[in-house]
């Protein structure tokens, strides 16, 4: 993510630090239950480097009032280094997310809709583990050649923010290829690929990604975990689309096997610059063999707005969910209010929101 621009000739060092942060405060209206206000996220980061070369960045997030066990703590989510090696080539080095999925390298501040998709949270690595925040303890290798995209990596394997309870490690990796260009006036992009991951499970506490599952094996899991995940983007024009499919195969070392799986579909079209209407659907099994778990099926629409010559977002989306589960708050409306404030290198050189 870029969020600030550093100066031409006669700046100070690229890699004194650039500040920046902004800030997300959320409106919940649930159909059952208490509707509440929230600071979804305050974050600031800290960047650093020059753009060809050896650069560095560190994120920080505050949250409250969601009902989260992660509620009113400051945590570092991101603290790694970049070292590029050859043309095409480099490594990535400490706290950040493995390379699987893709929903989830798009930036919170730059969604279609306000949140991320539920499976997307419950199906990628370390995705709803505790303080985790999607995140692990690593090494990676990017390469990239034409449309053509690899990385794989090597990771502790026990989420970050977490205590050490020997699991692990995690090995990663992702392919995928991809082509733009234009027709006429109209700009278009594909993209393709697939990721699988996998790590030996000593103690996880898996109950939040696997809901109605028993706590009895989800809760301290003990096995065999391994994940794969396939995706599709594109745009045409003012119209953009992408899918995921998920499917995870954990096996227990006793018990019988659990086969999680889920997938989302999501359109979106941008009538005017700063505006987006889009319309996502996605459904998420916990396991496929347990026919007596619930399922989810949710259906979501919204409307982004950024407003002209400021650094605000405006957001709301609606969400229907057509089976019983997680009809625990039924339908949900959620408007969201996102403020970038100013960044500020720490040479003197004020730079401007990207």
């Amino acid at each position: 993510m870029t969020v600030a621009v550093f100066a031409a000739d006669n700046s100070p060092s690229p890699y004194l630090p650039t500040l920046s942060s902004y800030i997300q405060v959320r409106y919940t209206d649930l159909e059952e239950g208490q509707d509440a206000w929230a600071i979804r996220r305050l974050k600031l980061m800290v960047d650093g480097g020059a753009e060809e070369g050896l650069r560095y960045h560190v994120q920080f997030i505050y949250k409250t009032h969601l009902q989260s066990s992660t509620d009113d703590q400051i945590y570092l989510q991101d603290a790694y280094v970049i070292m590029p090696v050859s043309r095409g080539l480099s490594f990535k080095v400490g706290q950040f997310v493995p390379p699987f999925g893709l929903e989830r390298f798009e930036p919170d501040w730059n969604l279609d809709l306000v949140d991320r998709t539920d499976v997307t949270n419950r199906m990628v690595v370390n995705g709803n583990l505790g303080k985790s925040f999607a995140r692990d303890r690593g090494v990676q290798a990017d390469w990239t050649r034409g449309g053509l995209a690899f990385s794989v990596g090597l990771f502790q394997g026990e989420g970050a923010n977490m205590n050490p309870s020997g699991n692990g490690p995690l090995g990663v990796a992702r392919l995928s290829y991809g082509e733009k260009g234009e027709a006429g006036a109209a700009p278009w992009f594909w993209r393709a690929g697939i990721a699988a991951s996998d790590r030996h499970d000593e103690n996880l506490n898996l109950s939040a990604e696997l809901p109605g599952l028993s706590q009895n094996l989800t809760k301290r899991f003990a096995g065999r975990d391994s994940r794969l995940n396939a995706f599709l983007e594109g745009g045409w024009g003012k119209v953009r689309g992408q899918a995921e499919y998920f499917r995870a195969w954990l096996s227990p070392d006793k018990g019988g096997e659990i086969a999680a799986s889920g997938a989302y579909g999501q359109v979106a079209y941008l009538p005017l610059p700063g505006l987006i209407l889009a319309m996502r659907y996605e459904w998420f099994t916990p396991d496929v063999h347990a026919a007596i778990v619930p399922k989810e099926d949710l259906w979501t629409v919204g409307v982004t707005v950024d407003i002209p010559k400021t650094s605000l977002r405006i957001a709301c989306d609606y969400s229907h969910p057509t089976t019983v589960w997680p009809k625990t708050h039924g339908d949900v409306v959620r408007v969201q209010l996102q403020w970038f404030l100013p960044s500020w290198h720490v040479g003197g050189k004020r730079g401007g929101s990207a």
